[in-house]
């Protein structure tokens, strides 16, 4: 399977709109890789020869010359989030009357979750940004902040509100842009979210639309446009030296997600260069160690991020490192640890349902509560994610005709997706369709075939079954 991507120069303005990405990253050129230049750094960005699922060539000598390197020079230290959280309180206690010092505030305590995974910062930053918003009711930036915090809580449609709120009050806004280009992406308004993210990449073409941009893409099953989208996203950087890691992580997991390991390990490796200890980029670097079978590296990855980020993600890969490596009284114990942060979550307010849902379906839970979670949310989210954890939930559950039913919709944009098209495939051999079966088994494991340390054994003993 050959990836190619479209044959451009990086020196030219960035694209105006999402359209335009398309026409000029979609056509096919001569391959090449992603190189971090750690000296100077420098990124050279480029797009990877695919090579067997298990070994990715090293680039020819021509195929360097043919990627003109992107200089992107890291943005200097500066001055700390938690710094700029104490700078902005004395601010604001000195201006208690003053939105903004309420916004600034809020902002950089978003920030800081991100940085800290501490759910405790949603709560804090909402009540500022509610106050500011009661303190100037055409606040357009507490409203488009208000509206990303109803995304941490998966109330889709109050995120698409509020962020069209602050657009009406700031037509160029370019956060709200993004608020509601996420909001449609998980409420399945595919072409709504692609008309505002065409706005979004025409008043701000910047890591933040570019990284939209991408998504968007990769869930239509346009992988080599997705990844230099991605790659523009890099190439933009940031302020912030952990938001530019964090573009580095996604082109790193966009290899990964299609079998090229030795450039995912790059862009790792490029984010920790970015971001020494990112968290993000530790546990992906955790999960390629895994898929690799590298049990003790991924565990004491692993380890280290959830001691200071444990996300219910992180643990639950964790646990699963544990399982895989034979240690099972520990898995056990990060797996109640999973059932333990739930209610912290809920309780700042941070929607976890469909992570929660799949953990019970995988983990010896209760089916009919995994499919209850999954359906809470499929009530007014009908993303493409969604129908994939309903019909894996499903399948469970013993639903087989409605889990397929539900996985074909996951798979209805074309996603290029291992996990999507592995629960398709043993939900058809359950059904007895073997050769649907065949096809979707097949598919997964060429699209990656070490997705998963629990699932990608199972797929190649269930294609052998039905072959």
């Amino acid at each position: 399977m050959t990836d190619q991507a479209g044959a451009r120069s990086f020196a030219p303005p960035p694209l105006p709109t999402f359209e335009a990405m398309i026409d000029t990253i979609a056509k096919p050129i001569p391959a090449f890789v992603v190189l971090v230049a750690g000296a100077a750094a420098t990124v050279a960005v480029a797009v990877a020869l695919h090579g067997s699922a298990s070994s990715h060539p090293e680039p020819t000598q021509a195929e360097r010359a043919a990627a003109a390197p992107l200089v992107a020079p890291l943005p200097s230290p500066g001055e700390s989030t938690r710094s700029q959280i104490d700078r902005f309180t004395a601010a604001l206690a000195a201006a208690p009357r003053d939105p903004s010092a309420y916004d600034n505030l809020a902002f950089a305590e978003l920030q800081m979750a991100r940085e800290d995974g501490d759910p405790t910062w949603y709560t804090k930053a909402n009540r500022l940004l509610e106050h500011a918003v009661g303190l100037a009711p055409r606040d357009a930036a507490a409203l488009a902040g208000l509206g990303s915090l109803a995304m941490s809580r998966h109330d889709f449609a109050d995120a698409d509100r509020l962020g069209r709120n602050a657009l009406a009050l700031a037509p160029d806004n370019a956060f709200a842009l993004g608020v509601i280009v996420d909001a449609n992406v998980e409420l399945g308004r595919y072409a709504v979210a692609r008309r505002m993210l065409e706005r979004m990449l025409a008043t701000r073409p910047n890591l933040s639309s570019y990284a939209r941009a991408s998504y968007l893409l990769e869930l239509h099953g346009r992988v080599a446009a997705a990844r230099r989208a991605m790659v523009e996203a890099v190439r933009s950087g940031s302020p912030a030296r952990e938001n530019t890691a964090w573009a580095q992580v996604q082109l790193g997991n966009l290899d990964f997600n299609h079998g090229y390991y030795r450039l995912a390990a790059a862009g790792y490796a490029a984010a920790l260069r970015t971001s020494p200890g990112n968290v993000a980029a530790l546990a992906a670097r955790a999960r390629l160690d895994a898929a690799l079978g590298r049990y003790d590296a991924a565990a004491d990855g692993y380890r280290a991020v959830v001691a200071r980020y444990p996300l219910p993600a992180y643990v639950i890969a964790y646990g699963d490192v544990l399982q895989a490596a034979g240690r099972h009284a520990a898995a056990q114990r990060e797996y109640a640890l999973v059932r333990a942060e739930e209610q912290l979550y809920a309780a700042n307010g941070v929607d976890v349902d469909i992570e929660l849902a799949l953990f019970e379906a995988d983990h010896g839970g209760n089916p009919a509560e995994a499919v209850r979670r999954v359906q809470s949310v499929a009530a007014t989210a009908h993303s493409v994610t969604v129908w994939d954890a309903l019909g894996w939930t499903l399948y469970r559950a013993g639903r087989l005709d409605a889990a397929l039913s539900a996985a074909n919709r996951a798979l209805a944009l074309g996603t290029e997706d291992a996990g999507f098209l592995f629960h398709r495939g043993a939900i058809e051999a359950a059904l007895g369709d073997r050769s649907a079966a065949r096809r979707d088994l097949a598919h997964a494991l060429a699209v990656n075939h070490r997705f998963s340390i629990l699932h990608a054994p199972i797929a190649r003993r269930l294609l052998a079954e039905v072959s």
